[in-house]
């Protein structure tokens, strides 16, 4: 069974598009070596095309960190044996990960909030004996008395 990058390589097609990507990856790690950590980590490439580089930076701030290190990258680059006369710097945000989901917020239902006030009551200390009757009365279901606007409702029926 032959490795899927020596079929890939047979093709013509598919040699030239390796080789730019391989071209693509050494420029960028070079790029990223003579950048701070922090910085490097939000900085891609966009083009290769000689005699200009095309960078993409995540974000604006991150493009002109970028920008003012342009002639010392375009020497840096010079020195590894890459000719380029300019680089032009890209913003292009990265969409936000998908750690965004909805936090849901636990609540005590009834039965729970019971539970908690019958062992209060058992319990020889006072202080938390009070403490599990704040956690029930908090985690309890709204009456209608403390549901919010309740006391506007009532002035009206007035």
């Amino acid at each position: 069974m032959r490795p899927l990058g020596h079929i890939l390589s047979a093709e013509t097609t598919f040699a030239g598009f390796l080789d730019r990507r391989r071209n693509e990856l050494a420029i960028l790690h070079h790029v990223r070596r003579n950048l701070p950590p922090a910085l490097a980590a939000q900085v891609g490439i966009a083009a290769v095309e000689p005699p200009e580089l095309a960078l993409l930076a995540s974000s604006g701030a991150v493009g002109a960190l970028l920008r003012q290190r342009v002639p010392d990258l375009v020497e840096k680059l010079a020195h590894a044996g890459w000719q380029f006369t300019g680089i032009r710097v890209r913003v292009q945000p990265r969409p936000p990960r998908q750690s965004s989901k909805k936090h849901t917020i636990k609540q005590l239902d009834g039965l729970s909030a019971a539970t908690l006030r019958a062992h209060a009551e058992r319990l020889a200390d006072p202080e938390l004996a009070a403490a599990l009757r704040r956690l029930a009365d908090h985690g309890a279901a709204p009456s209608d008395d403390e549901e919010a606007l309740g006391s506007v409702k009532k002035q009206r029926s007035e």
